[in-house]
């Protein structure tokens, strides 16, 4: 992302003064790199926590799936066959 213009972007971002508490603000690399061009840290630093940032959303997004119930899909053992697939398909309840 670096080489393809994040640190611009968030330049531009900075230079329009939004509330630090809009979304686009709180996105995964921008307070990394905005600290990066107030001159508070490296751009190698700033890589570094952002990449950490990442690996902390990932973890956490993981976590979070790991303990939702699993989905109530027909599970197939043997060969696929399309008429007990289309059976199995009708009986999923639709959401609403």
């Amino acid at each position: 992302m670096i080489d393809h213009g994040a640190v611009s972007e968030v330049e531009a971002l900075l230079t329009r003064q939004l509330n630090p508490n809009l979304p686009v603000m709180r996105a995964i690399g921008v307070r990394e790199l905005s600290a990066y061009l107030l001159g508070e840290r490296t751009l190698d630093e700033a890589v570094a926590a952002g990449q950490q940032a990442t690996r902390r959303y990932a973890k956490r997004q993981f976590t979070w799936f790991a303990h939702q119930p699993p989905p109530n899909w027909p599970r197939f053992q043997e060969a696929l066959d399309v008429d007990r697939l289309g059976q199995a398909l009708a009986l999923i309840e639709p959401r609403s």
